[in-house]
Parts: C-alpha cells; sequence; structure tokens
C-alpha cells in the first residue's frame, strides 16, 4: 500500500512538474516573440489599393504599359501567395499592357470561404482577368508554380484565348503530380528545424490585432511557406549561400499568404486531372522554363511535363532556382521576350 501511495506521489510531482515546464516554456516564448507583427488588410478593409470587380469577385490588380498593346496576364504562385514577387515581369511594359492580380483568396484579394475555391473557379476567375483586360484579342500568359498550372489548365478550357503561354515550373499537371509534392510536405515535418521556426511563429502570431479573422493562420501558413521554398533543403534552391531575388524596380505591394486557398486547392483529395487531359486542346506554343538549380521539379521534371502539349519548348535559366524571375530576371525576361518574339 505504501508503495502505491509513492508511486502516486512520484507520478503526480512527475505531472506538475511537466506542467510547471510548459507553464515556464510558454511564458518564456511569449516574453521572447514580444514585438511588432502584422498581416496586411486586403482590398476588402483597404480602399485605397488598386482592385476591381469582375462578375461579383473582387481582386486586387496592378497593370503596367499601354492598354492599347497586346495583354500579359501574370499568374501568381501557392496556390495562396501573391503576385509581388513577380513585379520583374513589369519590364514587359516595353511592347505589352502587363496585367498583375492576386488570385481569389489570395495575396491582398478579399479572403473567401472554402466552398468558393477549387480549380475550376480559379479558371474562370483567370477568364474574368483575361477577357476583362485582354480587349477582345487573345492574351499572352506568364504562370509561375502553381499559376503556371492554373495558366495550363486555363489554356485547356480555352484555347482560343490565349495567343502563348509561359510556364515556369508548374509543380504538377496530374495527380500523380500532386501526390509527388504532398509527399515532399510531409517530408518536411518530419525536421526539427521546421518545429523550431513554427513554434515561436505561432507565438508571434498572438500579437497581431486584426485586420481580419484569417490573420493569424495568414501569418503561419505564409512564414513557414516562404522557409520551405527558401531553402535549399526543399530542392527548390541552389546550394550553399544561393542566389539573392533582384528586387524589382517599382514599388511592390506588402505580401500576405492566403492559407484557405493553400489548404483548399492543393489539398491531397484534389483532382488535378482535368489539367492533363485538356492540355491537348490548346494548339499554340508553349514555353516551360526551369532553373538551374531546382532539383524537385526544376529541368528534368518539366521535360516530362512537355509532353502534354503538342507544340512546347524548354528554357533553362542558369544561376537560378524556383523564383527565377526574382533571382535571375535577366535571364528569364530574355527568355519570355524571346519566346513572345517567335
Amino acid at each position: 500500500m505504501k508503495s502505491r501511495k509513492r508511486i502516486l506521489k512520484i507520478v503526480g510531482f512527475s505531472l506538475l512538474g511537466i506542467i510547471g515546464l510548459v507553464i515556464v516554456a510558454f511564458i518564456g516564448l511569449f516574453v521572447a516573440t514580444n514585438g511588432r507583427y502584422s498581416v496586411p488588410a486586403t482590398v476588402a478593409d483597404d480602399p485605397t489599393l488598386p482592385s476591381v470587380t469582375l462578375d461579383g469577385v473582387t481582386f486586387h490588380v496592378e497593370t503596367f504599359g499601354d492598354p492599347s498593346d497586346p495583354a500579359v496576364v501574370v499568374v501568381h504562385g501557392g496556390p495562396g501567395g501573391d503576385y509581388g514577387y513577380l513585379l520583374n515581369l513589369h519590364a514587359l511594359e516595353d511592347d505589352y499592357y502587363v496585367v498583375f492580380y492576386d488570385q481569389r483568396g489570395a495575396g491582398l484579394s478579399p479572403r473567401v470561404s472554402a466552398d468558393e475555391l477549387t480549380l475550376q473557379s480559379s479558371v474562370d476567375d483567370l477568364h474574368r482577368i483575361v477577357t476583362h483586360y485582354g480587349g477582345g484579342e487573345p492574351v499572352r500568359l506568364v504562370g509561375h508554380s502553381w499559376g503556371a498550372m492554373l495558366a495550363a489548365a486555363y489554356v485547356g478550357q480555352h484555347p482560343d484565348s490565349v495567343a502563348q503561354v509561359v510556364l515556369a515550373e508548374p509543380g504538377a499537371m496530374d495527380n500523380a503530380g500532386l501526390e509527388r509534392f504532398n509527399a515532399r510536405q510531409v517530408e518536411s515535418l518530419r525536421s526539427a528545424d521546421y518545429y523550431r521556426l513554427l513554434v515561436p511563429t505561432i507565438f508571434e502570431s498572438l500579437r497581431l490585432d486584426g485586420p481580419d479573422n484569417q490573420a493569424q493562420v495568414d501569418y503561419i501558413y505564409g512564414k513557414m511557406s516562404a522557409n520551405f521554398v527558401n531553402t535549399a533543403a526543399s530542392g527548390y534552391q541552389c546550394e550553399g549561400e544561393g542566389e539573392t531575388a533582384v528586387v524589382p524596380n517599382v514599388p511592390a505591394p506588402p505580401s500576405r499568404f492566403g492559407t484557405t486557398a493553400y489548404q483548399t486547392l492543393f489539398g491531397i483529395e484534389n483532382d488535378l486531372s482535368p489539367i492533363a487531359d485538356n492540355a491537348g486542346n490548346y494548339q499554340g506554343d508553349v514555353l516551360f522554363i526551369a532553373s538551374e538549380c531546382n532539383s524537385f521539379i526544376g529541368v528534368d521534371f518539366q521535360r516530362e511535363q512537355m509532353h502534354y502539349f503538342p507544340q512546347a519548348e524548354l528554357a533553362i535559366i542558369a544561376n537560378a532556382g524556383h523564383e527565377m524571375f526574382g533571382e535571375n530576371p535577366e535571364a528569364s525576361l530574355a527568355a519570355v521576350r524571346a519566346f513572345f518574339g517567335e
């Protein structure tokens, strides 16, 4: 009996010790992450941001160049990202009317519920942008990462609306590719470094005060997503110190991640098969761009995906990882200009 009481007492003290350590750790992290953290407002709360509403759907947008020139629509990655990191493409304004937009539920476009976010709704939204800014003429598309997947899905459904399309390292065009990507994401969760960043990031998010009810999760997912892509361990970047992004020579809007868009559009249960199934409908010219350093969805992977299109060519960008339009904008822009000029 005494032995049992002794054991219970030891267990009780052990539990109290663990609880005490948890409380101390919580307080320590809360104090250590003291500071000012923010998430920018979307166009729903900041009327000074440029926007357009098409068929009742509002987008954060920005345009460069003469509207009478042929339109180039830039489609950003994510899902849930924003167009800011692609702004070096504004240099195409010498010859084209360049249109940037944040996709529904992403960037600085208003947050929406998950039931509004599907591959098809994303295609329909891109068609709204193309129709509005294209002036009735076929446009050129430049899609990057998820945006390249979306652009590929779009040309399969609206082949006559696009004169030429650039697909910069699309992550997947079928369900096998999506499964491969999600497996890489799961693998990253096994890293201690992941949790060393995640835990303080969660505490930082507790310091946020608005601007909306998605601010905290957008902050957490935005920081974790950037960390995944911007480390060489992901396979997306150059080894060693990597490449430094060239800052656009135009003001970039504040960056914000769209968590609901990411979780909804890139979940393992999603069906990406329509992208590959419909790609052959597009008979126009397709340029795939791959970066020299990306060992995950780089040159070899893009060569495999080229076969979905009847007319596709490949440009390889040296000294760059996945975000080639920032890391080597000169070579990336040269490849796009040469392709458009053919």
